[in-house]
């Protein structure tokens, strides 16, 4: 009889069914969502305590550098302004000075830019005797860091509320020049040690950014007629959990086609999101998970 050899192609992606815990401390969205991966990961309330904010420094640093590594995907972070509050008042006014910044817009769904109160309205607020929040008049912006320092910038912003991280496509005509400054020129120069030269050139470079306008089409189309659109650099969406299943799948590809992960602090959702389309960076970030857990690291929500 003749030998019947039987040829198994090797497995793509991981060889074991996927167990929640896999995934913790994230966890998966269930039903409703075919075409996109979206995680939440529980917080103790903003601003989050110092366990939590270690861990997800670690596992933001990690899930970077394999991003960047494995698909040349860049971190942009940026910062809601009304999360700005006294007690990161005098942090972020001292950092400014340290780093280049833009502000732009972060929209909820479609929410429009909110009108400039009229004289009667603030007299009537004044007159009632309630607090006044200023914030309530003013559209939602946010604050990209275009300098590169994004353990900096964790540091000082991360689990207030307020942070927006996303992962885009390197942009080459944002890459900065080579900058004449020897070693001996930068250890004679004082403003070598007092300020980072180097990010703020390659801040610089950032306005050059393609997806600056790419954001606008995409999430400003219906504010071209307001004055202040032509001022506005970028439009991004602050998106909580909601908005993902009330979304068409066309609506989210539509999101996906300007960034390809997408990490906010939701107030709303009293957690963190994370979500993403493409496949292959699941197994990013359960390799990324698994090596925390390795090396010791656990998440507790006190």
């Amino acid at each position: 009889m003749t030998k019947l050899e039987i040829s198994i192609p090797p497995l793509k992606g991981r060889k074991r069914l996927l167990d929640k815990q896999d995934y913790a401390p994230w966890v998966r969205a269930g039903d409703g969502l075919n075409d996109c991966m979206l995680f939440w990961m529980p917080v103790s309330g903003f601003p989050i305590r110092a366990q939590e904010k270690a861990w997800v420094t670690e596992f933001l640093g990690r899930l970077s550098s394999r991003l960047k590594d494995d698909f040349e995907l860049r971190c942009e972070i940026f910062f809601r302004y009304k999360q700005i509050t006294e007690e990161l008042g005098d942090a972020y006014r001292s950092y400014s000075l340290q780093c280049m910044k833009l502000t732009g817009m972060g929209r909820y769904a479609d929410a429009d830019i909110p009108p400039t109160p009229t004289h009667a309205q603030i007299k009537e607020q004044v007159e009632s005797g309630k607090e006044i929040d200023f914030r309530e008049w003013v559209a939602d912006f946010l604050i990209w860091f275009m300098t590169k320092q994004p353990e900096r910038q964790r540091e000082l912003f991360l689990g207030h509320g307020g942070m927006l991280t996303l992962f885009l496509p390197t942009d080459p005509k944002t890459a900065p020049p080579k900058t004449p400054f020897t070693p001996a020129l930068r250890a004679s120069m004082p403003i070598f040690q007092k300020m980072d030269v180097d990010g703020i050139i390659a801040g610089a470079f950032a306005t050059r950014d393609a997806f600056l306008e790419k954001s606008k089409a995409l999430f400003g189309t219906d504010l071209e007629t307001r004055p202040e659109y032509p001022g506005i650099p970028f439009v991004l969406p602050m998106l909580e959990s909601g908005h993902f299943f009330i979304a068409t799948e066309e609506l989210r590809t539509k999101w996906f086609s300007l960034f390809d992960l997408y990490i906010n602090e939701s107030i709303k959702d009293k957690g963190i999101l994370l979500a993403f389309q493409k496949e292959q960076y699941e197994d990013v970030l359960l390799d990324v998970l698994e090596s925390m857990r390795d090396d010791g690291f656990v998440y507790r929500v006190e």
